[in-house]
């Protein structure tokens, strides 16, 4: 049922029960995703579907309550708030005015989650068919833009093979949000992919030219953020991405700061940023703020989104001139 069908549904009694999402739909086998290693794929699994319990509990809440998340394991909170904000967008979506439930989940829960909350904004969007943004995180002016990172993978994660091939095909003009959009495409292939690094090279390596920097950015900022593979996959990661590595570094970068700001890091974290940023995450979660000053002003565009992208990639390019690009 199109996202536009099942809110129309919604308006009637029990929209609750037809706005819930089966565990199902995020089992890899189910989705015809590699499934193994058994590790990565209970590991990814399990992020999934602590999306859809935050996804869940935002239908559960009152608007203006936004869920309590403090019960859900920390390297996994994440997910939840951005399931949280799928559903916080959707709901707010039936109101002719206004946004409670969004504008309760940022307050209560942005100091730490923003990025995901941005992310799981795009969901939602992806779910209602709409390509601007409109009133959406409109109080972070950079930020916001990762609504079309989260569109990106909610396309990419659900498409069947025919629309998988689709990336592949980009004829005509490409504004800067179809950049943004293959980094959400480029995160959802660490999913597709179970973590395999030949695998998402093969399929970074079939879209067009000019977006594979930007899909190799998504595919390190779900490699550091979700993580699920083994300490020494990651070399093999920086190996395959051969002519993309500024990038790499990049998309890592955000996955530290997205981490620095929870508070907490796995261990994983670590070691991504040790391998794909030649330090730690402390100091590449440093080049996405340095990178970002006079951008995040207000009436920022994709553009400015885009720039803050290739500032990160220039430090890296910069700092880490040894390790060829």
């Amino acid at each position: 049922m199109a996202g536009s069908e099942v809110l129309r549904t919604a308006t009637a009694p029990g929209w609750r029960r037809v706005l819930r999402l089966p565990p199902s739909m995020v089992d890899f086998e189910r989705r015809g995703f590699r499934t193994g290693p058994a590790q990565t794929r209970t590991v990814l699994e399990a992020a999934a579907r602590t999306f859809l319990d935050g996804y869940h509990a935002e239908l559960a809440t009152r608007p203006g309550e936004p869920p309590e998340l403090s019960a859900v394991p920390p390297d996994r909170r994440g997910f939840a708030a951005e399931g949280a904000a799928m559903a916080a967008v959707l709901l707010d979506s039936l109101r002719p005015a206004g946004a409670p439930r969004s504008a309760a989940l940022h307050a209560a829960h942005d100091d730490r989650y923003a990025y995901l909350i941005h992310v799981g904004a795009g969901w939602a969007l992806a779910k209602l068919r709409r390509n601007r943004l409109g009133r959406v995180g409109a109080g972070a002016p950079l930020l916001r833009w990762l609504a079309y990172d989260g569109m990106g993978f909610c396309t990419a994660f659900f498409a069947g093979p025919r629309a998988l091939r689709r990336w592949s095909h980009h004829p005509g003009a490409c504004p800067a949000t179809c950049d943004i959009r293959y980094q959400g495409f480029g995160r959802a292939l660490w999913f597709r992919a179970c973590g395999d690094p030949s695998a998402v090279a093969a399929s970074v390596a079939a879209l067009p030219v000019r977006h594979r920097d930007d899909a190799w950015s998504g595919v390190a900022l779900a490699a550091t953020y979700a993580g699920g593979v083994a300490d020494r996959t990651y070399a093999e990661l920086y190996d395959r991405a051969s002519g993309h590595r500024d990038a790499l570094a990049q998309g890592c970068a955000f996955g530290a700061e997205a981490w620095r700001l929870c508070a907490y890091a796995p261990p994983h974290a670590a070691v991504a940023a040790e391998v794909l940023t030649g330090g730690p995450p402390e100091r590449a979660a440093g080049w996405t703020w340095a990178a970002r000053r006079g951008l995040d002003l207000p009436g920022a565009d994709a553009g400015d989104y885009r720039a803050w992208r290739q500032r990160v990639q220039a430090t890296a390019a910069a700092v880490l001139p040894g390790r060829p690009s």
